[in-house]
């Protein structure tokens, strides 16, 4: 049975200092045959183990004469293979033989190879150490900017405007350098994952939790990014935007969630266009229509009604739901307040309602809400009809 084990199970004597028994996976592992590690009697240790880490053995192997019978200790270190490549070990040992007055005589124990184990941490820690570094510079970098700014607005308040587009210009590109290394440590715990069947519990639990922040650092910079775009974003060129297209283009966006939802989704058009941004409006009506799925009444069937109105001055373009509904007016400035959220469950960034009222607010457009507690709400956005002159 021991030689079908997957480590190295051996007994070592602690009178004579050297093993009495290893089994053939000893060979697999460091090239070594069970008969010529016995030979190397007392000098097994000097022979085998990394010159750094012999100390801490010796103290390991002290720690071990005061192990109390079935307990168990453990310990990793390297050792020098036959062919001198450097192997990672981790031994469980345990109270095998005890001399009459308890002293410990012999221990038997296994030595499982962790070498993947090790080399994945320790490429996890260089890489967090380059973020360190980045993040230290990126860090410095911003203080000697903004220290620069705050002197150049004292002294020169006439550039005011100036100094205001170069700080949204450098949140922009700090929000986008920082995206890359998030993704770079999501991309590394997915491969790590690959080889979790060989981690230990606790760096399972470990990696599991890394996998989670790298998600919630993707999505907050993702709503970073939103927010940066809905104040400064350049905006294309205004034109009649066909309602009825642009709404089949949010809906085939949607088509996952309404399909699991199970959604009724009716529209009623009466005006067919309106003076806006075509993919705005795209994006704008994904995001309402999104959301009346997202936040269904629990045990009732979605039912959402698209509407668009002529009204003097401007298009209403209405998504009326049968959802949770809100509790207005308490719940409007969080309806519409920047990572603020109306609603617990379920989880949301809380930007998308907020970003669509900076976007409209920019081209003098309107969203408004109205709700009922347990019923639904109604989304109204309002857009200015097309200038005489344009």
């Amino acid at each position: 049975m021991s030689d079908l084990m997957p480590g190295v199970i051996y007994i070592f004597n602690h009178e004579t200092m050297s093993n009495e028994y290893s089994n053939r996976s000893i060979g697999e592992i460091l090239g070594y045959s069970p008969e010529e590690v016995i030979q190397m009697g007392d000098n097994l240790f000097t022979v085998l183990v990394h010159p750094e880490d012999l100390g801490k053995l010796y103290a390991h192997l002290s720690d071990l004469a005061k192990l109390a019978p079935g307990a168990v200790a453990s310990f990793e270190y390297r050792v020098m293979a036959s062919d001198g490549s450097e192997r990672w070990l981790r031994s469980v040992d345990s109270v095998f033989e005890t001399a009459s007055d308890g002293s410990m005589v012999r221990h038997v124990g296994i030595a499982l190879d962790v070498t993947a184990q090790k080399q994945a941490e320790f490429a996890l820690l260089e890489i967090n150490q380059q973020l360190e570094a980045r993040v230290k510079a990126r860090t410095a970098d911003l203080e000697m900017l903004n220290s620069e700014l705050g002197t150049c607005m004292a002294q020169r308040s006439a550039e005011l405007n100036e100094v205001n587009q170069d700080l949204k210009d450098l949140t922009y590109v700090a929000t986008h350098d920082l995206k890359g290394p998030i993704n770079n440590l999501s991309s590394l715990t997915h491969m790590l994952s690959d080889a979790e069947n060989l981690l230990p519990p606790e760096h399972v639990e470990t990696l599991a939790w890394m996998k989670d922040v790298c998600h919630q650092a993707s999505d907050k910079l993702d709503a970073l990014i939103c927010v940066a775009q809905a104040h400064s974003g350049a905006l294309e060129q205004f034109t009649d935007v066909d309602i009825d297209a642009a709404t089949e283009t949010a809906l085939v966006n949607l088509h996952f969630q309404t399909s699991k939802a199970r959604a009724i989704v009716s529209t009623d058009f009466q005006a067919h266009s309106a003076w806006f941004l075509r993919r705005e409006m795209e994006h704008l009506l994904q995001s309402v229509i999104g959301n009346a799925i997202k936040y269904q009444q629990p045990g009732r069937r979605p039912r959402i009604n698209i509407k668009s109105r002529k009204k003097p001055g401007h298009v209403e373009i209405s998504v009326v739901d049968n959802g949770s509904g809100l509790d207005l007016p308490k719940d409007e400035p969080k309806v519409f307040g920047l990572f603020k959220r109306a609603h617990t469950e379920p989880e949301g960034s809380g930007v998308s309602l907020y970003a669509i009222r900076r976007t409209l607010d920019r081209v003098g457009g309107k969203i408004n809400v109205t709700s009922e507690l347990g019923k639904g709400s109604c989304f109204s956005i309002c857009l200015k009809d097309r200038p005489a002159t344009a």
